[in-house]
């Protein structure tokens, strides 16, 4: 009786083959099996295995695929986050997650010019802090030194002084970013504070209780401290070097979101990050 030979292991290209052979070309087991010189039930089991190997391959593509979608989501959203803060639209409050999703996105594009430009902002709107806490000593010192402020200083009036300080620096701080700010005609609201009282309030700042008697000269010296102030506070270099460094801030803002917006409509970054799925 003559030995029987065990055939070795059938590759995986093989087994892929014959199912080709069988799906593509209309092949079945036994004429494979026949033209191969392979039992029958050996090509029968084989092409089971590779349709189950296609299988979990596919499964496998599918969920490394939602995982980078989903990452590339992750990474789309930080941008439109970015992109709001830029632009002064986001009031809400910081993600644990979002160290990790820049420290992310600086892997994926490690070259790109945004790193740079936060970098610059960052010191820019430190520096406006800087310049804004000079300009609201100058003008709290403007604010002192003006006498005609000394009748209702001497009436007890001691909040004048801050509520028109805090006029000025609202008003510098409007115009600064390129906003109107407020009529002093319009604003003005004689609040009643009891009897034969009033508080006069421009705009947000009351300017304290007084004798409805002493009102009108009183509020009269206010308006006209603070249009005069007003009027002069444009000119002052610790002003323009507030608005100069504001409008810098504006315009390296306007290149920031041009950069995150093709990471928005993209919506594919990229590069790779130790987060990547693949």
């Amino acid at each position: 009786m003559a030995k029987r030979t065990r055939k070795p292991p059938i590759k995986p290209e093989i087994r892929r083959d014959w199912l080709r052979r069988n799906e593509e070309d209309g092949e079945s087991p036994p004429q494979i099996a026949a033209k191969d010189k392979y039992d029958v039930r050996t090509v029968r089991k084989q092409i089971d295995l590779a349709k189950q190997e296609r299988e979990a391959r596919e499964a496998r593509s599918v969920v490394l695929r939602n995982a980078l979608e989903r990452h590339y989501d992750d990474l789309r959203k930080f941008a439109e986050k970015l992109n709001s803060e830029i632009s002064g639209a986001s009031n809400g409050p910081s993600s644990p997650d979002d160290d990790l999703m820049e420290a992310a996105l600086r892997q994926h594009l490690p070259r790109s010019p945004i790193w740079g430009y936060m970098s610059k902002r960052q010191n820019l709107q430190q520096r406006v802090d800087e310049e804004q806490q000079k300009l609201e000593r100058v003008i709290e010192e403007s604010v002192k030194a003006d006498h005609r402020l000394a009748p209702l200083i001497n009436a007890g009036l001691d909040g004048i002084v801050p509520s028109i300080v805090a006029v000025l620096v609202a008003e510098a701080k409007q115009w600064s970013h390129g906003n109107i700010g407020h009529s002093l005609k319009d604003s003005l609201v004689m609040e009643p504070a009891g009897e034969g009282l009033v508080n006069p309030r421009f705009g947000f700042s009351h300017m304290g209780i007084m004798e409805v008697e002493h009102s009108e000269r009183y509020v009269k010296i206010v308006h006209d401290v603070l249009e005069d102030l007003e009027s002069r506070l444009r000119d002052w270099e610790d002003y323009r070097d507030l608005e100069k460094t504001i409008a810098e801030i504006g315009r390296l803002g306007g290149k920031l979101r041009e950069e995150l917006a093709v990471i928005r409509l993209r919506r594919i970054v990229l590069g790779r990050c130790k987060y990547c799925p693949l």
